[in-house]
């Protein structure tokens, strides 16, 4: 999409955050983009958020494979870390026992009983070398999270709000930070 088609497609909010609903193939729907810009003099986009809009719209469906991967993780790991209120049976793990009662057995169940919610991209990701998008998903252990999308590529996930940055240097950032929680 040029960014004349995207602009005309968005509309902008009290706070000049920008929503642009766009048919995503990875998805199969369509899921509002939201952009967070500088708004200065007007509401607008950058050359740099259109290429990142682009790269996720060419994201392919075999993809979504690794955004199944990630939820599946991401039960798992919240699951471990967090209790949910399921106490285990006999011979039942904490992991286990959380997993049975969310109804969650399989990469699929945790993808099935998410919800993409919308796309995040914003301009002050423009001073970063990398393109940035964020896919943000109320997982299946009910948690939002954000899986990042790096100049077109899925790299990692991490809970909403976390700090871009991060993964200029590291793209597994999140991924080593939950690898050192389960180790404590």
């Amino acid at each position: 999409m040029t960014k004349e088609e995207i602009l005309n497609k968005t509309t902008w909010d009290y706070y000049e955050m920008g929503n642009c609903p766009i048919f995503v193939n990875l998805f199969d729907r369509e899921i509002p983009f939201v952009f967070f810009q500088n708004h200065k003099p007007n509401p607008s986009i950058t050359d740099k958020m259109t290429e990142s809009v682009n790269e996720v719209l060419e994201l392919n469906k075999s993809e979504l494979s690794i955004i199944k991967d990630m939820l599946w993780e991401e039960c798992n790991f919240a699951f471990t870390v967090a209790d949910y209120g399921f106490e285990p049976k006999d011979g039942e793990t904490h992991l286990q026992a959380h997993l049975n009662g969310f109804g969650i057995l399989s990469k699929e169940d945790a993808y099935s009983k998410s919800k993409v919610k919308e796309i995040h991209i914003a301009q002050e990701n423009d001073e970063l070398n990398g393109r940035y998008a964020e896919i943000k998903i109320n997982s299946a252990s009910d948690n939002l999270i954000s899986v990042i999308v790096k100049n077109g590529k899925i790299i990692d996930f991490d809970d909403d709000g976390t700090y871009i940055g991060w993964f200029e240097k590291d793209e597994q950032h999140a991924q080593k930070a939950r690898e050192k929680t389960l180790k404590e």
